[in-house]
């Protein structure tokens, strides 16, 4: 049975709240500062870490020095998006570091691949809340 659009939303506002959950503990990673701004006024804090055009590997070396073992992988859903997505967790694994992609793959589910990118997400959240 196909879900109502309310069940996907309301799925999708729990996915967020277990963001700001897994955050507390993990760093997100994303592609702009944009991305950041968007899940900021989501209410998810935590440590960004924001790729632009950092080389993955650089990424890598910079979370095995501070002892960080998971990270929350928070890519766009474009082609770019997913081909970072999939370097980076091919990269982070290989390195030892955990990368949870289930919430990014929740995301794109629950918002019914209406959004392409991260920083979408904050609107359109607005655009369907009652508040």
């Amino acid at each position: 049975m196909a879900m109502r659009r309310d069940e996907y939303f309301e799925r999708l506002l729990e996915v967020i709240e277990e963001l700001k959950i897994e955050a507390e503990d993990k760093p997100i990673i994303v592609e702009g500062k944009r991305d950041v701004e968007s899940l900021e006024k989501l209410g998810v804090e935590g440590t960004f870490i924001v790729i632009a055009k950092t080389p993955i590997y650089l990424i890598a070396d910079e979370l095995i020095r501070k002892g960080i073992k998971e990270v929350i992988l928070l890519t766009d859903f474009d082609r770019r998006g997913r081909m970072l997505a999939k370097a980076i967790v091919e990269e982070f694994r290989y390195r030892g570091i955990k990368v949870n992609t289930k919430i990014r793959q929740e995301i794109f589910i629950y918002t019914n691949s209406g959004i392409r990118d991260i920083e979408s997400l904050f609107s359109y959240v607005n655009k369907r809340s009652l508040f």
